[in-house]
């Protein structure tokens, strides 16, 4: 055989086993290795462990004979953070955002800091102020310091302005259609959405499509230590010891109260976020609408809990 052909197809050999080599070991293009098939269906079984036909059948029966409902509207929504299918019970799927709010416009105005500061991390250009006034929107659900935040785009920008920057995150987080009240001084925590927009918004920035890495864990990190007044709910059915990042809401309707809190419960795969609205109907032996309402609410928190635990069963992911 000539040298030629020899060199030839021991080339030839080298390319075919260099390609097999490729398609067992699942390279990509780009040089990084692919999960295989196998990996990937335990990876969504990881994911949907804890969300299967059973646990939603499970949660559902829970919640009717919970009697809750009889003291109010309810509604609810889990979806993993990886994505998935969503659970969702209650006839109560939308409402206004309340102070969940505040947590698009402390990215708005992360973004507005880095970007006229010419950096690509808002939270490494705060002022002193600045930060107090974030830390008092999140953790305290403090109005005033919010409404501080607002003013300060609203005097670059004007009022729709500063809308269009909060508006623009939900947009970033693939929702449209979402907008602030134009009226009066543009009560942004009346804002209405669906619970699914909610967590759509919550994943997006768990997953750093919001913010810069460094800007999307200082707002988790605020989220992770709200003030012990408001740590019920979510927080107190998971206990002081689980990951939860949230942010709550709530507002009168006349002589009851709208309740909402929106939460990413545990991380990485094993995460989940939830979203809870309740509506006080006047029927609870509670007098006070609220105290009544958050009773509602932390009933309903520790059935998802009971359900959902923050971590899977063989422990921390």
């Amino acid at each position: 055989m000539a040298p030629r052909l020899r060199l030839a197809l021991l080339l030839g050999l080298i390319g075919l086993i260099a390609v097999g080599l490729v398609l067992r070991g699942g390279s990509s293009a780009d040089g990084t290795r692919s999960k295989s098939a196998d990996a990937k269906r335990d990876e969504a079984t990881l994911v949907h462990a804890r969300l299967t036909a059973d646990t939603r059948a499970e949660l559902t029966r829970e919640l009717k004979i919970s009697q809750i409902e009889k003291n109010g509207l309810l509604g609810v929504y889990v979806q993993p953070v990886e994505g998935g299918p969503a659970y969702s019970y209650g006839q109560l799927q939308s409402g206004r955002t309340w102070s969940v709010i505040k947590v698009p416009i402390v990215v708005a105005y992360l973004k507005w800091r880095a970007g006229a500061n010419g950096m690509r991390d808002g939270s490494r250009v705060l002022t002193t102020l600045e930060k107090n006034e974030i830390e008092q929107t999140i953790r305290d659900s403090d109005n005033r310091a919010a409404r501080q935040l607002y003013n300060q785009m609203a005097l670059r920008f004007g009022l729709n302005g500063a809308d269009g920057r909060i508006e623009q995150v939900f947009d970033d987080a693939g929702e449209t259609g979402i907008t602030i009240p134009k009226t009066g001084l543009h009560a942004f925590g009346t804002t209405t959405w669906r619970l699914s927009d909610a967590v759509d918004l919550f994943r997006a920035l768990n997953d750093g499509e919001l913010a810069s890495p460094a800007d999307t864990r200082y707002v988790l990190r605020l989220m992770s230590r709200i003030s012990e007044r408001d740590s019920w709910g979510l927080k107190l059915a998971y206990g002081p010891h689980a990951p939860v990042a949230f942010k709550g809401g709530w507002g009168p309707s006349g002589a009851q109260w709208d309740l909402e809190q929106v939460g990413i419960v545990g991380h990485g795969d094993s995460g989940y976020v939830i979203a809870i609205m309740f509506h006080t109907n006047g029927n609870s032996p509670i007098r006070d609408a609220f105290v009544a309402g958050r009773s509602m609410f932390n009933a309903v928190a520790s059935i998802i809990a009971e359900q959902i635990p923050a971590t899977p069963i063989n422990g921390p992911s």
